[in-house]
């Protein structure tokens, strides 16, 4: 059903691959997605992935600056690299020079540089709602990059990281269901407000920022997290003479709906399609 759709999405979708190391040496490493919205380079992914990079930059600007009380140097971050990989990012090295997060709706559009057009196949279609409204029980599709380990290590000598020979190219995993419902939630103040589509399939680790699709290819919303539906009732089971009560939930992926992410870029003047 969606052979056609995942086909297109692949010439717009990539994987972002966050690089860590702590102050004690210890490496690790995120994956992520986000997707080429036009030929300017901008990017839609979700808010928390660049909320995240902030975050890691401002405690890099912390420790050189000597603001850090000494027990707490260890656990921050003191190197930190952002891939984003299009095609072609080993040679051109793209960073993020413009950002805009909106926490509410967990989006964010980012710029990159440079960014060549040869680097895209082709750009998404984001979904019109207003000529097709996106409905309860309607099929959609999920892409992004779960089940791919990043393994890497640190040289102090070169202040460089270093990628295990496995790590590129990074496999993307499609994951289908139907739109379950619609979480609107709202601001303390109320006085702005965002949408998610829920699935009847989860999100997965290495999703995020990915897109929510239509057996067309056009995009639906942007993948956020994973919402965890209390079912109300206990499994119970024994493991030797261990007798196990554990609650039963209902895993449920939530993306930003489409007409936020619209709202958002037609506030901000970014170029794109829709149909």
């Amino acid at each position: 059903m969606f052979t056609h759709a995942i086909g297109m999405a692949n010439g717009f979708t990539f994987p972002y691959i966050g690089l860590r190391r702590r102050s004690d040496g210890e490496v690790s490493s995120s994956v992520g997605a986000f997707v080429v919205v036009n030929t300017g380079g901008w990017l839609m992914t979700s808010g928390h992935i660049v909320s995240e990079i902030l975050d890691r930059q401002r405690e890099c600007d912390a420790l050189a600056a000597g603001t850090v009380a000494p027990d707490e140097r260890a656990t921050l971050c003191a190197d930190h690299v952002e891939i984003w990989a299009v095609h072609g990012f080993s040679e051109s090295k793209p960073r993020v020079v413009e950002a805009m997060i909106n926490p509410l709706a967990d989006l964010a559009l980012v710029r990159i540089e440079p960014f060549g057009l040869e680097a895209i196949a082709t750009y998404p279609v984001l979904r019109d709602t207003g000529a097709h409204p996106i409905n309860q029980g309607m099929s959609v599709c999920r892409l992004g990059y779960p089940f791919h380990d990043i393994q890497a290590s640190y040289s102090p000598a070169n202040r460089e990281f270093d990628l295990a020979p496995n790590a590129f190219p990074v496999p993307s995993f499609a994951l289908d269901g139907v739109v379950s419902r619609f979480h609107r939630i709202n601001s303390d103040d109320a006085s702005r407000g965002a949408t998610f589509i829920e699935t009847s399939t989860p999100g997965l680790r290495g999703q995020s920022g990915g897109p929510l699709l239509d057996i067309e290819g056009r995009v639906c919303g942007v993948q956020s997290h994973t919402t965890h539906l209390d079912l109300g009732f206990d499994a119970h089971y024994s493991d030797g003479d261990c007798s196990i009560t554990e609650r039963q939930f209902l895993n449920v992926g939530a993306a930003t709906h489409i007409d936020d992410v619209r709202a958002i870029m037609d506030e901000a003047g970014i170029e794109y399609r829709a149909e």
